[in-house]
């Protein structure tokens, strides 16, 4: 995921180009200015304000950054600059040329490239020098490094998820058997990495520590040197975890006396247009530092304002973080939001991401809701999912709403995570399942890489699978709005007890939440649907044991009534419930009984203002079918006996 932040209208390219022409006028250049408009565009925008330059001003903007600016920044600049298909091409060419080649960068650009970006890369490499990549890495390295990476370079692999675990099984000793040799057998080695898929090395590592009670990685350390060692290990750990890759060589850019500016520059530029955002998050979670924070520390001046600008940073100018311009810590929402709501909201053009659904033929919907499921088929999660299978094609359900807390006990690690397998795909295998599942996130996803379940990667794994934020799914008849709760509540802050969440994508937190209601509002007000349903992972009328969600009640509730919002679906507390508001039409279901429940701590009637119309400490999903005029809501437990039933008229508001 891109972190680089382009305006949501940017000015023309005839003024961008402008603007850097008058930034070269006079003494000196005005490295600031460059820096706020090269900086929030991207390749595209870039690309034309190029063009436009040259049409405008008759000579090459290129060249004239190079004569203008100096040092790394012009380094920096210059580098992005070229479009993305061709900056890998740029960056091996300068490092085969000359005496002294750098061979860690080559390693680097090689060794990390899926196959189809491999296959771009090479002919980006002959349309802009004229050789074959090949023939180049043939005639400029040289003994088991130049060998790996030619058959890296050559060879085809396979890039989805599944793997032959027999071939797995014998790749693990295969390897095992070539690193017991007096002489490592470096042909077995640069065979299995250079032929095997990304998944594939993932599960022979696994087998390897299981078979053999030591890691390959380190078999690799023992074993091999140099360039041939630092090949593979590029190799394997991209497999393993490519975000976690570049957060490691990040951090050794920047580790120590001195700073890599070489490295730290190919690394942020070259990342900052595709998965930087998962990079920041594997960066502090190893670390326990943000990666904006450790560039701030390494760097200065414009240079320092260029790369925090590609990696999101939120502060104003170049000129405030060429200056060092703090940044302000996350603030408690109880004290902040009233005030960053009411007066000092940040302007945004963005909205809520909206899906469209089409509903039945007969203007009719129905769907199932589950919640807090993602246990790998134990707890009965199992036995949930078939019957949600049973009643899912009983009722032809269009889609499935999962209400948070979707992988346990700490969401994913990455992309990669088996778990994903494990607690989805393999466990709710129904043909009637076998629809969109719109996903909310909770605390438990938070605890592990965010963005591998908000990315493109899963869907093309599962393509049931849509996650976001936040976002709407708009039909005919009803507006369903899903909603990120999990930054709402204060201990997750304050108290986070031992552990680590994942807040990269929300911060500052006050304007994230800020904007969040914002959108929302404006998005429920515009809505014409006769019925309007809110999704969100904590409660916010519930008798479970988590219990009322405060902040919720607080930011949230008001608006929810102030639009007129029928539903209000939630997961958090592992029962079933079901709570009449007194007060309006609002009705609160709890559906988090997708695996562990049976909690047996339950709030009593007298804690609660409103009506208790249901509740049921164990496992279990509820359903909906709904059409213009009416809603029927049934919740079931595991074994898929109805439990509890209700019916409403849009017209009447009342059950029946």
């Amino acid at each position: 995921m891109s972190t680089v932040t382009v305006p949501p209208v940017a000015p023309s390219h005839r003024e961008d180009a402008m603007q850097i022409f008058r930034a070269f006028k006079g003494i000196g250049c005005d490295a600031g200015a460059i820096v706020d408009i090269l900086a929030h565009r991207d390749a595209t925008q870039r690309s034309l304000i190029e063009q436009e330059y040259e049409s405008a001003y008759g000579h090459e903007l290129r060249k004239r950054l190079r004569s203008e600016l100096n040092g790394h920044l012009k380094k920096a600049v210059l580098l992005w600059m070229h479009e993305p298909g061709e900056r890998d091409s740029f960056i091996l060419k300068k490092s085969l040329r000359g005496a002294v080649k750098d061979q860690k960068a080559v390693t680097e650009i090689i060794c990390s490239r899926t196959p189809s970006q491999i296959g771009q890369l090479k002919r980006a490499y002959f349309t802009n020098v004229g050789t074959n990549l090949e023939d180049h890495v043939e005639d400029e390295l040289s003994g088991d490094h130049k060998k790996l990476l030619l058959a890296f370079l050559t060879t085809s692999r396979y890039e989805g998820p599944e793997y032959d675990e027999q071939l797995v099984e014998e790749d693990a000793k295969a390897l095992h058997k070539a690193a017991k040799k007096f002489s490592l057998s470096e042909k077995t080695f640069i065979q299995v990495f250079s032929e095997r898929s990304r998944a594939h090395l993932c599960a022979v590592s696994d087998a390897y520590k299981s078979m053999f009670k030591k890691t390959l990685e380190k078999t690799i350390r023992d074993e091999t040197h140099r360039n041939f060692e630092y090949a593979l290990k590029t190799i394997l750990r991209c497999a393993e975890s490519q975000p976690r890759f570049y957060a490691k060589a990040l951090r050794k850019a920047m580790k120590g006396l001195g700073t890599d500016d070489t490295a730290l520059v190919r690394i942020v530029v070259t990342r900052a247009e595709i998965d930087m955002q998962y990079i920041k998050v594997e960066y502090r979670k190893k670390y326990g530092k943000t990666l904006n924070d450790a560039v701030h520390s390494d760097t200065s001046g414009h240079y320092r304002a260029f790369l925090l600008a590609l990696l999101a940073m939120v502060v104003p100018t170049a000129a405030a973080m060429a200056s060092g311009f703090p940044t302000k810590p996350m603030l408690d929402l109880s004290c902040c939001l009233t005030v960053a709501f009411c007066a000092f909201f940040v302007p945004t053009f963005a909205k809520l991401t909206t899906i469209e659904h089409s509903v039945k033929t007969d203007g009719s919907l129905s769907f199932l809701v589950i919640g807090d499921w993602g246990r790998r088929g134990l707890y009965n999660q199992s036995e949930v999912a078939f019957q949600m299978g049973r009643i899912g094609e009983k009722l032809d359900i269009d889609f499935v709403i999962s209400t948070g807390d979707n992988f346990y006990d700490n969401g994913l690690t990455s992309v990669y995570d088996p778990a994903f397998r494990e607690s989805f795909t393999n466990i709710y295998t129904a043909k009637s399942l076998h629809k969109q599942w719109y996903n909310v996130l909770g605390n438990h996803d938070y605890r592990g890489n965010v963005e591998a379940q908000l990315g493109p990667i899963l869907p093309s794994v599962d393509k049931r699978w849509i996650c976001m934020r936040s976002f709407a799914v708009k039909t005919e008849i009803v507006d369903i709005f899903f909603l990120d709760t999990t930054p709402f509540v204060d201990k997750y802050f304050i108290e986070p007890e031992e552990h680590t969440y994942d807040w990269e994508g929300v911060q500052p937190r006050k304007t994230y939440l800020a904007t969040l209601l914002k959108d929302l509002k404006a998005e429920m007000r515009d809505s014409t649907a006769k019925w309007k349903f809110v999704v969100g992972h904590h409660a916010i009328k519930s008798l479970g044991h988590h219990g009322d969600t405060t902040e919720l009640v607080k930011f949230l509730l008001p608006l929810l009534k102030e639009n007129n919002v029928d539903v209000y679906m939630n997961g958090h507390d592992h029962c079933l419930g079901h709570i009449t508001s007194i007060d309006g039409p609002i009705q609160y279901l709890t559906s988090g009984g997708g695996s562990k429940a049976w909690r047996g701590v339950l709030k009593t009637e007298d804690d609660i203002d409103d009506t208790v119309k249901f509740l049921y400490d164990g496992q279990g999903f509820m359903s909906v079918e709904m059409n213009e005029r009416d809603v029927m809501i049934l919740f079931y437990d595991v074994d898929g006996n109805v439990l509890h039933d209700w019916k409403i008229s849009k017209l009447l508001y009342s059950a029946v």
